[in-house]
């Protein structure tokens, strides 16, 4: 069994001015630059064998410093854990552009279900290069909300800056035991790797979840096949 921490990159500027940020690659901020040295603060110790990120700069520098802080060796990039790119939304007001185009229709934006699709081949062959391993993965909050909503089958808010989620991969069989630091156990086994797509990831589920009142991630827990998992209240989590 390989176990992977999925984290959010820290906070970038876009971030904080709640633009599309995609596949543009934006630098950390000094408050992200502090998410990354505080990202494991609260959690359990957990001895990671290697930190691999996406190669978009946000990503690649949280990872850098939270290996530094650790000593955990760094293992490189992998394109396969970049952001959706957003097409014509990047750069601009969220707000502004769901208004405009309804369903995160953006002109030029990337598939959804390719996006979770990439993701989900990425674990797969890290988890054949690392097996038994302990793989600690800085990606982006789309990815991450796509991953993880697929395995649990529903869907989920923002997955906020510098947070950890974790998903144990063993052959065919999924198993989350975190969303953006809540404890859940929710496991799927799919019939075989070769199976496309691996977990369906609906397009209503472009955008995040909208958050409500006594909301918990708790709800997810349970097992289930690939279609038929409970559907539950979203977790606490930030902005798109």
């Amino acid at each position: 069994m390989t176990l992977f921490g999925l984290v959010r990159h820290g906070q970038t500027d876009y971030n904080l001015q709640n633009l599309f940020q995609g596949s543009s690659d934006i630098p950390l901020n000094d408050t992200g630059i502090a998410q990354a040295h505080a990202a494991f603060d609260q959690l359990p110790a957990v001895d990671w064998d290697v930190v691999i990120t996406s190669p978009l700069q946000r990503a690649e520098q949280t990872g850098r410093l939270i290996a530094e802080d650790h000593a955990i060796p760094f293992g490189g990039t992998d394109p396969r854990l970049v952001e959706i790119d957003w097409g014509a939304a990047e750069g601009q007001p969220v707000e502004e552009m769901e208004a405009r185009y309804p369903g995160r229709s953006f002109p030029g934006r990337e598939d959804h279900q390719a996006v979770a699709d990439r993701g989900y081949d990425a674990l797969e062959d890290l988890e054949a290069r690392f097996p038994g391993q302990k793989v600690l993965l800085v990606a982006h909050g789309t990815l991450i909300r796509f991953l993880l909503s697929g395995v649990i089958e529903r869907p989920l808010p923002s997955i906020p800056n510098a947070t950890l989620s974790l998903i144990e991969l063993e052959g065919t069989t999924w198993r989350v035991r975190m969303i953006a630091g809540q404890e859940v156990d929710h496991t799927v086994e799919v019939p075989s790797r070769s199976q496309n797509p691996r977990f369906v990831v609906d397009k209503a589920q472009l955008a995040p979840e909208a958050l409500t009142a006594g909301s918990s991630v708790h709800a997810a827990s349970g097992h289930g096949s690939s279609a038929g998992a409970d559907a539950t209240a979203p977790i606490p989590g930030g902005n798109a």
